[in-house]
C-alpha cells in the first residue's frame, strides 16, 4: 500500500515540475539562428591573426573586407531556392535557362551565357541559378581557352551572395581547385591541400556534384579525381575566378563532355533542349522577301501611298542595306513575225 502511495506522490511531483519548466521557462529557451543548414556546418578552417599578418597589405584589407561583407550577407539573406518561375524556364528552354552573370564591378565579361573573359584584378562569377536537385549528379566543364602562364583560375562552387573580388576556395561556403599549385582550398586561403596536377592553357577541368550526400568532385581532361569534400548541404552555385587576363568557355550540358561517364548519365545541369519549341523561320536567305512584296504594294497603290509614305520608305530603306542587290533582268525585245520570218526564208 506504501508502495503504491510513494508512487502516486512521485508521479504528481514529476507532472507539477514538468508543467513548471514548460510554463516558465519557455521564454529563456532560445534556439540557434537557423541558416538553412550553413550552421550545421563545425568544420570551419581557423585562421590564424599569425597568418592574416603575414599576407601583403592588399591581400590583408581584401581579406578583411570580404569577412566583413559575409558577416553582413550570409547565405540565406536573399533567396536561393530554384522558384516555381525558375523551375519552369528550365523545363521550357534547357540548359539555356542557366547563364553566368556577372556584377557591374567585377572585372570580367560574358558573351553567349557561357564564354567568360577576365580582364585584370582578382575577381569571380558565378551562374544565375544554383545546382538542381533533382537528379543523383550534377556536373559541368570548364575549358582554358586562353590562359597566361601568370593568370591564376580557380574553378569550384560558392554559395551566394559571394564577394566578387575573391576566387571560390578563399572564403567561407566556397571551394576551389587551383591552376597554379593544383591545390584544393575550403573556405580559407590557408588550407589549400595538394589534390590534382596544376592545368594550364587547353585543358579541361570538370566539377560534379552529388547533392545527397552533398560530395564534390573535380575532373582534369576527362580524368575523375578523387572526391575533394562531402557533407556540403547548402545550395552551391557554379563559380570560376582568376587573378588576372584570360577566357574560358564553359559547358553546362549543352553540347557533349570530355568525361564519357557524364555524357552516357546525362548529368549536364539541365537537358540541352527544353520543351519550349523554338520560333519559325522568317523570311528566304537574307529575311528581305516580306519587305520587299511590302515596298511594291505600298508603290503601286496611289491612294495608300501617301497615308503609308512612312511605312514604305522604312521598307526601302531596310531593303537598301543588303550587301549586294539582286540584279535586275531586263524585258525581252518585242517580238516581229515579219522579221522572224524573213530570217526563217534565208
Amino acid at each position: 500500500m506504501s508502495g503504491t502511495v510513494i508512487f502516486i506522490v512521485g508521479f504528481i511531483v514529476f507532472f507539477v515540475i514538468t508543467l513548471f519548466l514548460l510554463c516558465f521557462t519557455r521564454s529563456s529557451i532560445e534556439l540557434p539562428i537557423s541558416l538553412g543548414g550553413y550552421s550545421e556546418y563545425e568544420d570551419w578552417p581557423l585562421d590564424s591573426e599569425d597568418l592574416i599578418a603575414c599576407l601583403p597589405e592588399d591581400a590583408r584589407l581584401s581579406y578583411e573586407r570580404a569577412k566583413i561583407f559575409q558577416d553582413r550577407h550570409p547565405p540565406d539573406s536573399v533567396p536561393t531556392d530554384i522558384s516555381g518561375p525558375q523551375l519552369t524556364s528550365i523545363q521550357e528552354n534547357g540548359v539555356s535557362a542557366f547563364e553566368f552573370e556577372g556584377e557591374p564591378d567585377a572585372n570580367v565579361y560574358v558573351a553567349g551565357r557561357t564564354e567568360l573573359q577576365f580582364m585584370h584584378g582578382e575577381c569571380s562569377i558565378q551562374t544565375n541559378l544554383p545546382l538542381p536537385r533533382q537528379q543523383d549528379v550534377y556536373y559541368w566543364e570548364a575549358k582554358m581557352f586562353e590562359k597566361p602562364e601568370s593568370t591564376t583560375v580557380s574553378i569550384g562552387v560558392a554559395t551566394k551572395p559571394y564577394p566578387t573580388w575573391r576566387l571560390p576556395g578563399w572564403n567561407r561556403y566556397s571551394i576551389g581547385y587551383f591552376s597554379n599549385n593544383g591545390c584544393k582550398y575550403f573556405s580559407s586561403p590557408f588550407n589549400g591541400k595538394s589534390y590534382g596536377i596544376p592545368f594550364n592553357h587547353g585543358d579541361i577541368i570538370g566539377v560534379g556534384y552529388r547533392h545527397r550526400t552533398g560530395t564534390l568532385f573535380f575532373t582534369r581532361n576527362g580524368r575523375k579525381l578523387e572526391d575533394a569534400y562531402t557533407g556540403l548541404r547548402w545550395n552551391l552555385f557554379p563559380t570560376i575566378g582568376a587573378n588576372g587576363p584570360c577566357q574560358i568557355h564553359v559547358n553546362l550540358g549543352q553540347s557533349g563532355f570530355v568525361f564519357v561517364e557524364a555524357n552516357v548519365k546525362k548529368w549536364g545541369l539541365a537537358p540541352p533542349q527544353g520543351t519550349l519549341a523554338p520560333p519559325p523561320p522568317y523570311g528566304i536567305e537574307r529575311d528581305t522577301i516580306l519587305l520587299a512584296t511590302a515596298a511594291r504594294l505600298s508603290s503601286s497603290s496611289p491612294s495608300s501611298h501617301n497615308e503609308n509614305d512612312s511605312y514604305s520608305l522604312h521598307s526601302q530603306i531596310l531593303i537598301n542595306i543588303d550587301d549586294e542587290p539582286t540584279p535586275s533582268i531586263p524585258d525581252p525585245p518585242p517580238y516581229s513575225s515579219q522579221f522572224d520570218r524573213t530570217n526563217l526564208l534565208d
